[in-house]
This record gives structure tokens, C-alpha cells and sequence, in this order.
């Protein structure tokens, strides 16, 4: 089960996402090109949003504890701001009924968030938040969008070039990892000898004061 958890989890890595948006995003037909600028300022303000909850926390110690709150999953609120909206292009043209791909994306984007639990990698907090965020981003600019199956149409050899970049970026930057340059930021930005952790959110007085 393990397995299928990490399978789940391995698609909705950034490695994976942002090639898959940004490939879809330079062969979009014209005809989405307001909803890409949506889309694209959507992607911006999540990941920033995410980072800056990561370095506050890895620095500064700004988490809550009740919560078990050490920063927004990456995975939660990446998927559900890329996931729904890429299959919801990828359906126009080609489907009367791109919304129900646009929920599947979605659905898709949950079952990823999910993962995170098993693995031990985020709490509820921090999974349910990065979904809310991600899933609010997506409502805004999939909002009044117009779609048919007489829509231009994502070309297919698109959507194969879009799927084999997602699928082969991970592989070609196995040892990027995206979390550890987060850390390295946090003690950069913060001073720190070392990025704070979850361990130190149950001693976060003392951890707080240990500032070198």
C-alpha cells in the first residue's frame, strides 16, 4: 500500500507539475490565453504563498502547535491548482463536458494530498490548507471560463510532450530536492545553523531562542 502512497505522492512533486503547466502553457491555443495569464498568476501567488509558510516556520519557528502547523503542503496546493485546470484544457475540444475533467483534476489533486498522510510528510492542517488554497485558486480562474466541444483544442502531441516532460523531469532531477532547498533559504534568510523542524514546534520556546 506503501507503494501506491508514494506513487500518488511522486505526481504531484513540483518536478513534475511545473513542466507539465508550463509545457501546456507555451502550445496553448490563443483562444486560452486570457485564462493562462489566470493560470499562470494563480501558480505564482500559491507557490509563494506556500514557500513563504515553509521558510517562516524553518527560520522563524512560525507554526502552530495546536494544529500541528509547520507550513502548507507543497503537494496539496500545487496539484490542486495545476491538476484541474490542466485536464480542464486538455478537455476543451474534445469533451462536452470539461468540468466534470476539471473535477476529476480535482479529485485527482485530493487523492495526492491524501498521500501525504500515510507518508508522514505533512499533518491534516497543513494538507487541508494547501487544498483550500489550491482549490480556491483554480475556482478563480477557471470563473466564467467558456468552454464546447467546438473549442480549439490542446494538440495531442501536446499533451504527450506535456505528460513525458512531467514523467521525466523527476527522473532527470533525482537529486533536486525541492525541500531541502526550502531549508537552505530558511537558514540563509533566518541566520540559522539549522532549518527548524516538527520536533522543535512542541519545544518552540526553546527552539526560538537557539538563533546563531
Amino acid at each position: 500500500m506503501m507503494i501506491a502512497w508514494e506513487s500518488l505522492s511522486a505526481i504531484g512533486d513540483s518536478r513534475a507539475l511545473l513542466p507539465l503547466a508550463a509545457i501546456l502553457a507555451v502550445f496553448l491555443p490563443t483562444v486560452h490565453r486570457r485564462l493562462l495569464w489566470r493560470w499562470s498568476a494563480a501558480i505564482g501567488v500559491v507557490a509563494g504563498i506556500t514557500l513563504v509558510s515553509k521558510i517562516a516556520f524553518m527560520g522563524w519557528g512560525l507554526g502552530i502547535e495546536s494544529l500541528d502547523f509547520t507550513g502548507i503542503s507543497g503537494h496539496a496546493a500545487m496539484s490542486s491548482t495545476i491538476y484541474p485546470i490542466a485536464l480542464w484544457l486538455l478537455a476543451c475540444g474534445r469533451s462536452h463536458r470539461p468540468w466534470a475533467w476539471a473535477l476529476a483534476g480535482a479529485l485527482l489533486a485530493v487523492a495526492i494530498a491524501a498521500s501525504r498522510l500515510p507518508l508522514r510528510a505533512h499533518s491534516l492542517s497543513e494538507i487541508l490548507i494547501g487544498l483550500a488554497l489550491g482549490l480556491t485558486a483554480t475556482a478563480c480562474v477557471l470563473r466564467n471560463a467558456q468552454a464546447s466541444a467546438r473549442s480549439v483544442a490542446v494538440r495531442g502531441r501536446t499533451a504527450l510532450l506535456a505528460i513525458a516532460v512531467a514523467t521525466a523531469f523527476p527522473v532527470l532531477l533525482a537529486d533536486l530536492h525541492t525541500h531541502d532547498l526550502v531549508k537552505a533559504t530558511a537558514k540563509a534568510l533566518s541566520g540559522r545553523e539549522r532549518a527548524l523542524d516538527r520536533h522543535d514546534l512542541r519545544s518552540q520556546p526553546a527552539a526560538t531562542r537557539r538563533h546563531h
